[in-house]
């Protein structure tokens, strides 16, 4: 059992202090995982008295830091789920007029998806029960927002307006937060080894300012005052966010393989560890900062051994071996509570490639024969333009340039209007081509 599921084990046994203690040994291991910091807030929340009662301040600091590395990755769920971290814990603060901030931005975001409409539902999403919708134990903050808003506003009508606890001092992303380095969490993990009750380091707020003598300021706005003077005091040394790198995968009955699309980076450059349940490749942009790509866990385990990377010119491949062959991978990340259920790839299946299409799986194999015949027969003046900077075939290239540099809506455009069209059109309009079918068009 690695050090994570350890925690989550010492976590669900009510054992806080061991689970700060195995999080904090797996964030030695993979620094930048923002899963980790989730659970270690969750776990520094729950701290009971025998143990130095809950440490709300360092909870706060690890949601923080796992969204600012769930921000960099561009992953939404986790994005949410560090925000709801940090909704809680600035709660728990009493930094009320903050949590009432954040809790808007998580409704913002959520808000066109359905939430549990009575108890039974919201039990089931918060346990990640059949029909429920919402996922596991990271995805629940649909059946969480109605309780801590609930008890948010309850806190609010009870405090005056001028209260220092409704200032609201916070941005949608925090402007100073400082990601420790690999050396910084081990150095927590020794003193925590050593028996020390140690957190992360606290943040300015420890006790809120107060007004000078003869200061025309209120308390609420000495508090707001101090904190926007402390995150712009720090916030030109954290003002570049590092770039974003998009990534795609699809998968064979044998293989996973996960394509970074990013240009001119040096073989030698990237740092890789793959191991049986994780993969982590770090390496530097051409803007500068570092990147960092961890999938831990992956969604079913892999064979490092036969896995393997490619740095090309526009992109960093990686082909990760499946330890089960035929398992059908629904997700790249996994969890480490809830084993995959073992679905199998057909033995005459071409490769899945995952879509944001709401009928489910394209069959591009489909669509690459239908795209080499045309080309074949040179039918599309359009295609006869298409080349691959790699060296590929007309299908490779027709990708690289049209489907590879689209968003999701224009690529939902193009595999519709294609496939339905029956290979006589070909439309980037999603609001044209969701109306109805795409009929043929005479030859």
């Amino acid at each position: 059992m690695n050090a994570a599921a350890q925690g989550d084990t010492a976590s669900a046994e009510s054992n806080y202090p061991n689970a700060i203690e195995h999080y904090t040994r797996a964030l030695s291991e993979l620094p930048r995982a923002p899963a980790y910091y989730i659970s270690r807030s969750t776990a520094y929340s729950r701290l009971k008295p025998e143990n130095g009662g809950p440490n709300y301040q360092a909870a706060l600091n690890d949601a923080e830091i796992a969204l600012q590395l769930a921000n960099e990755r561009g992953n939404r769920e986790l994005i949410i789920s560090a925000q709801m971290r940090r909704a809680v814990s600035l709660y728990q603060l009493e930094r009320y007029g903050d949590a009432e901030f954040v809790f808007g931005i998580i409704a913002e975001k959520t808000k066109s998806q359905k939430a549990p409409e009575n108890k039974s539902e919201q039990v089931q999403a918060a346990m990640g029960g059949p029909g429920s919708g919402w996922g596991g134990p990271r995805n629940n903050y649909s059946a969480q927002m109605p309780i801590w808003t609930a008890k948010l506003q309850r806190k609010l009508a009870e405090l005056p307006k001028d209260d220092p606890k409704r200032a609201v001092s916070i941005a949608e992303l925090p402007s100073s937060t400082h990601v420790p380095t690999a050396d910084e969490v081990k150095a927590q993990l020794t003193a925590l080894s050593a028996g020390n009750n140690v957190g992360v380091a606290p943040a300015s707020r420890q006790t809120e300012p107060q007004p000078s003598e003869g200061s025309t300021l209120s308390p609420a706005e000495a508090i707001l005052a101090s904190r926007l003077q402390s995150s712009n005091t720090s916030a030109a040394a954290t003002s570049i966010t590092p770039d974003k790198v998009r990534h795609e995968w699809y998968q064979s009955r044998d293989s996973v393989v996960v394509t970074l699309y990013v240009k001119g980076i040096a073989k030698d450059s990237v740092a890789v560890d793959l191991k049986e349940d994780s993969i982590s490749l770090q390496f530097p942009l051409p803007s500068g900062p570092e990147y960092d790509f961890t999938l831990d866990p992956l969604y079913a385990s892999i064979n490092p051994a036969e896995s393997k990377v490619s740095v090309k010119s526009t992109k960093i491949e990686l082909t990760l071996r499946k330890l089960a062959a035929g398992q059908n991978w629904s997700a790249l990340e996994g969890s480490h509570t809830a084993p995959p259920a073992a679905q199998k790839v057909p033995a005459t299946a071409g490769p899945s490639y995952p879509t944001s299409s709401r009928h489910g799986t394209k069959d591009w194999d489909k669509v690459a024969s239908s795209l080499t015949e045309k080309k074949a027969k040179g039918k599309s003046g359009d295609d006869e333009n298409v080349s691959d900077d790699e060296g590929g075939d007309a299908v490779d290239g027709f990708f690289k340039k049209l489907y590879a540099s689209a968003d999701p809506e224009t690529r939902r455009a193009m595999i519709k209007s294609y496939t339905e069209s029956q290979g006589t059109a070909l439309s980037t309009n999603w609001s044209e081509v969701a109306k109805g079918k795409v009929e043929a068009q005479p030859e």
